[in-house]
């Protein structure tokens, strides 16, 4: 009789432990949609977790499917726009440019003259990867003047993928809040 008891009572231990197990796999499997992301982006109270949320929604866009695109670029553009730190900010515009799309160029441009040099500097080398150009930058940070001489550079050279005429930025130009 006891040593049925303490058998059961182990098979018990042993079914509880594997449950648990399986809990804590399937909730590390579990992932957060691109819009909870975005908020946890950008209203978590801490900087790291917050950071760690936008490079989870800039690891999506590495591996997004076509059909999720637009909701992606949205929500790397709301972290973009509203993020508190540079960090958040900085890894939207990775997030960006690793979606690949033309439409999210404009955005990048604005946002070379970010007053953040890290925000900046991303913005510039996203440009680059997406334009497919180099403009001869180093590590240094870049002082307004020079943001503002290579945004007119990213803008040139986006007129130049459309050839005369409007510009297809011009038409896809997406609205910017302040900072």
């Amino acid at each position: 009789m006891a040593s049925t008891r303490i058998l059961l009572s182990g098979i018990a231990v042993t079914i509880l432990v594997a449950c648990g197990i399986t809990a804590a796999l399937r909730s590390r499997l579990v992932t957060d949609s691109p819009a909870d992301l975005a908020r946890q982006a950008i209203h978590d109270v801490s900087p790291k977790e917050g950071a760690r949320a936008a490079a989870r929604l800039a690891a999506l866009a590495a591996r997004s499917p076509a059909e999720n695109a637009e909701e992606l670029i949205a929500c790397l553009t709301e972290t973009l726009m509203h993020g508190r730190s540079p960090d958040v900010r900085a890894t939207a515009v990775v997030g960006l440019a690793r979606t690949g799309h033309r439409s999210v160029l404009p955005l990048l441009v604005a946002t070379i003259e970010d007053e953040d040099p890290l925000v900046a500097g991303r913005a510039v080398a996203a440009v680059q990867h997406l334009l497919g150009v180099r403009y001869g930058v180093d590590e240094r940070p870049f002082d307004q003047t020079e943001r503002r001489r290579l945004a007119g550079m990213a803008r040139a050279d986006m007129a130049a993928l459309d050839g005369p005429g409007k510009a297809w930025w011009e038409s896809h130009t997406v609205q910017t809040v302040p900072r």
